[in-house]
């Protein structure tokens, strides 16, 4: 990553840069001669930059020592990847000199930001199919919707991000929050406990049976995602609508509940430490139900009490991240064989 990049709102003052940079943007084939520079006052791409600073207009700069080295910008403009009139377009250039240092990353996602600020619920772009440039949306979550020819001939892209998270699809999701595996870290008992006094303080002590850290990260020594799983039981008299209310969102975001026969009368599944561009620090899941003997925690205290079952379940988890790696739900669902072949048994742990 450039040293000492920081990323800012463009100014009025400098909205004359994006002649530079649209040309700069420019994405051409290895081997192919660069057109001259008034091919930017051609109207297909004019439109990105042509009286830029209306309502729907903004973007962001990256500067190091007072030198911009790039620009991301929006507009809602019927150009090549328009999808409707409150979805606003990307555009996007970096000075050579400084690309695949992640500067690019840096502009999208603080102009991500920007645009939730604003109110934007998604947002587009047009991308020639053999620009490398592919890969880097793919990866801050955009997702192919279309393909086109522009007005040079070019075979494009058509790509779209949902800006809010809820909102995207299951394929999205996979992307920005991919399988992760971590050796143990003794810190996560330590986050279980500050997580722990947090949900106490927010929903009452009043309204909690039991709160229990289980999961891989309750398991010395076990290979594990870095994602705190917590048991967060209620008494059955708990106002569901006054709970939901003090886990406030975005902080923490409530998944779809499940339509199943096999789930329990309650379960409320919260996520906490989901941004808009991966990952935070501290990542939790937080399933909530009434009191009960649940199986999750007599299988954790089974694998302390067999350290070489942990270390079967260890590797299978190993092999099962390279399988699936952006499928969260089918890396879960591969893990339930194992669990019924390994040997646990209700109330054996002790054995």
């Amino acid at each position: 990553m450039a040293l000492d990049t920081k990323i800012r709102e463009i100014m009025p003052t400098e909205y004359h840069l994006l002649e530079d940079f649209i040309y700069n943007a420019i994405y051409l084939p290895p081997g192919t001669e660069f057109p001259p520079r008034e091919i930017i006052f051609e109207p297909e791409i004019f439109i990105y930059i042509k009286g830029f600073g209306g309502k729907d207009d903004c973007g962001v700069v990256a500067e190091i020592n007072e030198k911009i080295i790039g620009a991301a910008w929006v507009r809602i403009i019927p150009a090549f990847g328009h999808i409707d009139s409150k979805t606003p377009e990307l555009a996007i250039s970096v000075l050579s000199e400084y690309r695949s240092q992640g500067v690019g990353t840096m502009m999208m996602r603080h102009l991500f930001e920007l645009l939730r600020s604003r109110g934007y619920r998604r947002t587009s772009l047009s991308v020639q199919k053999d620009n490398p440039a592919v890969r880097l949306y793919k990866r801050l979550g955009y997702e192919i919707t279309g393909e086109k020819t522009d007005h040079a001939g070019h075979e494009d892209y058509i790509m779209v991000k949902n800006l809010q998270l809820l909102e995207m699809t299951d394929k999205e999701r996979a992307l920005l929050f991919p399988v992760i595996l971590c050796e143990h870290n003794p810190a996560w008992a330590e986050w279980f406990q500050e997580e722990k006094t947090n949900l106490e303080n927010l929903i009452g002590s009043g309204c909690i049976f039991r709160i229990t850290h289980y999961g891989s990260t309750a398991v010395p020594g076990l290979l594990a995602k870095p994602t705190v799983d917590i048991l967060l039981e209620i008494n059955e008299d708990t106002d569901i609508e006054e709970l939901k209310a003090a886990l406030p969102y975005p902080e923490y975001i409530k998944m779809p509940e499940a339509d199943k026969a096999d789930v329990p009368p309650l379960h409320m599944m919260f996520v906490k430490g989901y941004a808009h561009d991966g990952f935070a620090e501290r990542v939790y899941h937080i399933h909530v139900r009434y009191p009960g003997d649940w199986d999750e925690v007599h299988f954790r205290d089974y694998l302390i009490a067999h350290p070489e079952v942990a270390d079967a379940y260890a590797a299978l988890k190993r092999t099962l991240k390279e399988r699936f790696e952006h499928d969260r739900d089918g890396y879960t669902d591969a893990k339930g064989d194992f669990i019924e072949k390994c040997g646990y048994v209700r109330n054996a742990t002790a054995s």
